[in-house]
């Protein structure tokens, strides 16, 4: 299930039969098209499943950050724990993920940002959230997504006793 979704990545939905039976089997009614082309609702979907199955490959664990107390938690709260070491790198990284200009492009960063992911850390990513956040930027809110993985993203937190420092 999870090859088939890694398999259909950069792929047209109609060459990617394998995938239909789990997207389609439980996606809500209203969501689904009848005109023979994914609304924003499949495509925000498929495109959080394929990154999942992707980030999830080789790994025993969820990925998929599935804590009540953290369902407002964005993808760039997640990269956020890349910023360690060659900040600069990944800051450059992180900027033409939000800076986009379509949905193709981010879709393509987000993949790299996935890997990166996947290879130097165990951090989670809410994908359903990233779902949301993906239907939003198609919906022509893309600064909404921005503004919110930025803050998520450069926010740095303090330590306890740091704060009663200042």
């Amino acid at each position: 299930m999870l090859a088939e979704l890694r398999n259909s990545i950069g792929k047209p939905v109609s060459q990617s039969i394998g995938i239909w039976p789990i997207v389609f089997a439980f996606m809500p009614e209203e969501f689904l098209s009848a005109r023979g082309k994914l609304t924003w609702e499949e495509q925000a979907i498929l495109t959080s499943l394929q990154l999942y199955a992707l980030h999830q490959q080789g790994k025993s664990e969820s990925v998929a950050l599935q804590e009540e107390t953290d369902k407002w938690e964005n993808m760039g709260h997640s990269l956020r724990t890349l910023r360690t070491g060659d900040e600069k790198a990944v800051d450059r990284r992180f900027n033409a993920l939000i800076t986009a200009a379509n949905y193709e492009e981010l879709v393509h960063h987000l993949r790299q940002m996935i890997k990166l992911l996947k290879a130097k850390t165990d951090t989670k990513v809410n994908y359903a959230k990233l779902a949301d956040d993906l239907y939003g930027f198609l919906r022509n809110y893309p600064e909404t997504m921005r503004i919110r993985w930025a803050k998520a993203y450069y926010r740095t937190t303090m330590k306890k006793g740091e704060e009663d420092e200042q």
